[in-house]
């Protein structure tokens, strides 16, 4: 999944984002409001990890996420 589908999905992605960093707070996730740059930062105060370890932990996070359902309306009919 590419980064612009979380951002623009951000509410629901929040729970996940929850279960993979737990000592994220409803706070930081709503100051983070899907910007990739604001989530690295708060991983990195919250653990302590490296600039560039968080960086591979959220590429491998959004790697491993389903793409959202589209519903039946935005879905183009086949012609």
């Amino acid at each position: 999944m590419e980064w612009k589908r979380i951002e623009g999905n951000w509410k629901l992605v929040r729970s996940n984002i929850r279960k993979k960093w737990a000592k994220l707070t409803d706070e930081d996730l709503s100051v983070i409001d899907g910007r990739r740059d604001e989530l690295e930062d708060k991983i990195q105060q919250r653990y302590g990890f490296a600039t560039e370890h968080v960086r591979k932990e959220v590429d491998e996070w959004v790697r491993w996420q389903p793409e959202p359902r589209r519903k039946a309306a935005e879905k183009s009919p086949l012609t």
